[in-house]
């Protein structure tokens, strides 16, 4: 019988050895998902008396796609873990841990994860994953998140039996509860359709083996870390600080409580673009920026900063 999305379910575990499937331990609330399973089929067209493809020979195969979900501190932990990132790790479980993600230049993550979806009671284990780009955004005072996957496979799993967080731990961040500073430590409340957005350029790496066309691992590119904000246009000095080219800071704190928070930090943000201009008479004045960062003094580009009770590793 046909189904529909309301029975799915998404669960994620981080693997113990790269690439071997284990079965969720955090079952995630999502809005939606792209996972699919990518297979590079080669089409043979031998000449021999025929204008047609004469079959086909079995290619290299991958896993991608796209999760888009509330931003849970503990889950987007769990992610950013799979991500091309560092982690430091301080705190207990009462009061909370922070763990500190930055950027690295690494070439292989250094975590991958399982993920499994089951779509109308039918289970698909993906292997080898990891976020190969990330996004966050505040959707309608909803502050989302949407990890882009990259994965080495996908085999049949038995179905999980989902447990489901509430209370503190599955609240979203909502309307008043950001705090918005440009730069750092200057908080401003003329902002709105904030996005923040990190890129890895990952890349599916295939090696002549004789255990399955899945991809053998999945290496990292150039990064390009990106922020877009709207404003209200009040003043030139903004604007003026865009023509020069001018590096800031900008930091977005979404909290829910002193231990259970999102922080994103661009520490040298470079305005890229500003537009601004009339666009009807009943219209506010408003300025659309985008940021592009750069690395400071100490190499950083990006730092978010988690806190939340789950101890992930």
């Amino acid at each position: 019988m046909p189904g529909t999305g309301a029975g799915g379910l998404l669960g994620v575990a981080l693997e113990t050895v790269a690439g071997t499937y284990l079965a969720p331990t955090d079952f995630v609330p999502i809005k939606s998902e792209s996972i699919h399973y990518m297979q590079e089929t080669v089409w043979r067209r031998p000449i021999r008396q025929t204008a047609s493809i004469y079959g086909s020979s079995d290619g290299n195969a991958r896993v991608e796609g796209d999760i888009s979900m509330e931003a849970y501190e503990d889950i987007v932990a769990v992610f950013l873990h799979a991500a091309r990132t560092t982690v430091a790790k301080t705190g207990t479980a009462s009061p909370g841990f922070t763990y500190t993600f930055k950027g690295t230049a690494l070439a292989v993550p250094t975590k991958t994860m399982s993920i499994t979806v089951v779509r109308n009671g039918i289970s698909m284990g993906y292997t080898g994953c990891v976020v190969g780009g990330f996004g966050f955004a505040i959707e309608d005072g909803l502050l989302t998140f949407t990890p882009t996957i990259m994965g080495r496979d996908e085999a049949t799993q038995a179905v999980p039996t989902a447990t489901w967080l509430s209370g503190l731990q599955r609240a979203a961040f909502g309307a008043g509860k950001y705090k918005i500073e440009i730069p750092t430590s200057t908080q401003v409340f003329d902002c709105d359709n904030f996005t923040f957005n990190v890129d890895d350029s990952p890349t599916a790496q295939y090696r002549l083996k004789d255990t399955g066309r899945g991809a053998s691992f999945i290496t990292y590119g150039e990064r390009t870390t990106g922020l877009t904000i709207d404003r209200d246009f009040e003043a030139r000095t903004d604007y003026d600080a865009f023509k020069l080219g001018t590096a800031q800071s900008v930091n977005l704190l979404a909290t829910k409580g002193t231990n259970n928070s999102i922080a994103l930090t661009l520490p040298a943000a470079i305005k890229d673009t500003y537009e601004v201009g009339i666009s009807g008479q009943g219209d506010l004045i408003r300025a659309a920026v985008a940021y592009m960062g750069t690395v400071d003094a100490t190499g950083d580009d990006y730092t978010i900063t988690v806190k939340t009770q789950k101890d992930i590793l």
